[in-house]
């Protein structure tokens, strides 16, 4: 396993997780009532992402213009993911659509993870 894959595996694995999460029907998800608890999941979701994609860019060797910006980098990303997965839900779900706040509150939370990870793992 190259250097980038073996510190970087984790972020992979739950960006797909989100995707399969996000693109089940909606009818086989819990009925959970808690007010605004779609938009914690959201922020959730992509505060773990934006930590595993930053921890492990600070980890790897390979590509070392990962190291330079990695917080803006990994913003942009997470912003382009959620935004991409929130059309997939309004094309290729029945019971699911495009949710623009969704998308805004999925950079919510990987901004809100950079801003940690920078000042906890520098």
């Amino acid at each position: 396993m190259n250097n980038f894959l073996k510190y970087n595996w984790p972020s992979l694995l739950w960006a797909a997780f989100i995707l399969i999460l996000c693109l089940i029907p909606g009818s086989d998800l819990p009925g959970i009532v808690i007010p605004h608890f779609d938009k914690i999941v959201h922020f959730t979701f992509y505060f773990i992402l934006a930590i595993l994609m930053y921890l492990g860019w600070k980890r790897q060797s390979r590509f070392a213009s990962l190291h330079l910006h990695s917080a803006l980098k990994i913003i942009m990303i997470a912003a382009v993911y959620g935004l991409l997965i929130e059309v997939l839900q309004g094309t290729l779900t029945a019971d699911r659509q495009f949710d623009l706040l969704d998308a805004l509150t999925n950079t919510g939370g990987a901004v809100a993870a950079c801003l940690i990870s920078v000042k906890l793992f520098p």
